[in-house]
């Protein structure tokens, strides 16, 4: 099993104490549907924005780390998709509440 699994989601999960205490602050329900949006599209655009850090990883001559990168990107990237997508359902959730 791929180990990112266990750190990587649990965080994702762990996204809901955040949006308790923006609930409890009184925040009004749009600014829990813009963070619902803003999740979503980090999530539609994972991969590019991955591949652009890496690209700039390797522009500042970090060579070791993008090609580390690289290597882990098949690895990290499914979990970090969870993680967002729990993320942006867990934003979502606080609107109605």
């Amino acid at each position: 099993m791929n180990w990112w699994w266990l750190v990587i989601v649990p965080l994702g999960c762990l996204w809901w104490l955040p949006m308790l205490g923006a609930r409890a602050g009184g925040l009004p329900w749009y600014f829990f549907a813009a963070l619902a949006a803003l999740w979503g599209v980090v999530l539609l655009f994972v991969r590019p924005l991955y591949d652009w850090g890496t690209k700039v990883s390797r522009k500042l001559g970090q060579e070791r780390m993008a090609d580390l990168r690289e290597r882990l990107k098949p690895k990290l990237l499914p979990p970090a998709r969870v993680a967002l997508l729990i993320m942006a359902a867990t934003s979502a959730v606080f609107i109605f509440l």
